[in-house]
């Protein structure tokens, strides 16, 4: 009479199920967890705009006129190389090392003219002969470079998501160049002139960052720095640096990654000014006083991608 045997293959396919899921299990914590040393390299290609207004009050002590200008510069940008090193000592822990820079040349030229007074004005008549317009040529460049160090702590830390606070040092470095040279003409000699005007400092600065990995190989992050220029030596008139970008990042590999993101900072500047002046004897105004504010932006803002690494 043959014997029942009891059957085995259970076992061996739970065997290879725990294990799979053992896998599949340190595989996505491989992923999920920070790894010591990121570095990230990328490709910025940024935009800028600046603008400059002011307004002022002028009064002779019986008569005030309130006087206001505004104006800007828009200038399309050039990919830039953009870097971000990050040492995490612990899980709570790090230290991040960004730098970034923004640099354009503009050219502007003018061919020169003959320009009859006559015809610039519809409804008044101007008398005199067409008058010769020297050709012109302005070129210029401005830049702008970015270096911040900041220690940050978690304050919050989970698997998925993770919010940290810091703060650090920035150097900051902004700078504008310019040439103009005009051709002459009979009546006018040529003239050459140059522009240079440039400022640099270092400031401490605040930080904080949000990290979010929606899965193992996905991160979404997003980072913040703001600063007083009267906390450091960068300049010396009133304002503040604010900074804010956001990445989103693809882990390929354990230790290879690529990332795309948008980046943006903005300087805004301010500056009182007093002054006195005389008006011309023949207008009975007298002693005019003025009083008024000068405030500038400069705003740098554009998309971002590259390769990361993990190790």
């Amino acid at each position: 009479m043959s014997r029942h045997r009891p059957h085995r293959t259970a076992p061996p396919i739970l065997c290879c199920l725990s294990l799979s899921a053992a896998a599949f299990t340190a595989s996505g914590q491989d992923f999920a967890d920070d790894a010591r040393f990121e570095l990230r390299l990328s490709a910025f290609n940024p935009e800028a705009n600046i603008r400059f207004a002011g307004d002022a009050v002028a009064t002779d002590g019986e008569r005030t006129e309130t006087l206001d200008a505004a104006g800007g510069i828009d200038a399309d940008g050039r990919w830039r190389p953009r870097g971000e090193f990050a040492f995490n000592p612990s899980p709570r822990q790090s230290l991040r090392l960004s730098y970034y820079d923004y640099r354009r040349d503009q050219s502007w030229h003018f061919d020169g003219d003959w320009i009859d007074p006559g015809t610039i004005f519809d409804e008044v008549e101007v008398p005199g002969e067409p008058v010769e317009v020297p050709a012109v040529d302005v070129a210029g460049r401005i830049s702008f470079e970015l270096a911040s160090l900041n220690y940050e702590f978690a304050v919050v830390d989970t698997p998925r998501f993770q919010w940290g606070i810091g703060a650090g040092v920035t150097h900051a470095t902004l700078e504008a160049r310019g040439t103009g040279t005009s051709s002459g003409t009979g009546e006018v000699d040529p003239q050459w002139e140059t522009l240079a005007w440039k400022r640099d400092g270092t400031s401490p600065n605040l930080h904080t960052r949000i990290a979010w990995a929606p899965t193992p190989r996905l991160r979404i992050e997003a980072q913040g720095q703001y600063l007083d220029t009267r906390w450091g030596d960068f300049i010396d008139e009133r304002g503040h640096f604010e900074r804010g970008g956001l990445l989103v990042e693809y882990l390929v590999t354990e230790r290879i990654g690529i990332h795309v993101g948008y980046d943006w900072f903005r300087l805004k500047l301010s500056d009182d000014y007093r002054g006195t002046f005389e008006a011309p004897a023949e207008s009975g105004i007298g002693t005019v006083d003025v009083a008024g504010r000068v405030t500038g932006q400069f705003k740098v803002h554009g998309p971002m991608a590259g390769v990361s690494f993990r190790f």
